[in-house]
């Protein structure tokens, strides 16, 4: 299910959460390095951190010590 920021914002959707946020890369999307396809952003080399390091913010948006902060 797509989720856009003014839904969020207006209270009408809550955040994703880490595991939600990793599998909404897994849409199908086209992605290539050095022309070669990637088959999964959460898990190729070239992405796969920079994935995880978003999952753990909005993990974060749901952990009771972090989110006011946020």
């Amino acid at each position: 299910m797509p989720q856009h920021p003014e839904d969020i914002l207006e209270g009408k959707q809550r955040p994703f959460n880490g595991a939600e946020f990793l599998e909404s890369l897994r849409d199908g999307r086209e992605v290539y390095v050095y022309g070669e396809r990637v088959k999964d952003v959460t898990t190729h080399p070239a992405f796969r951190n920079a994935a995880a390091s978003v999952a753990k913010i909005y993990d974060a948006l749901h952990d009771p010590k972090t989110k006011d902060v946020l």
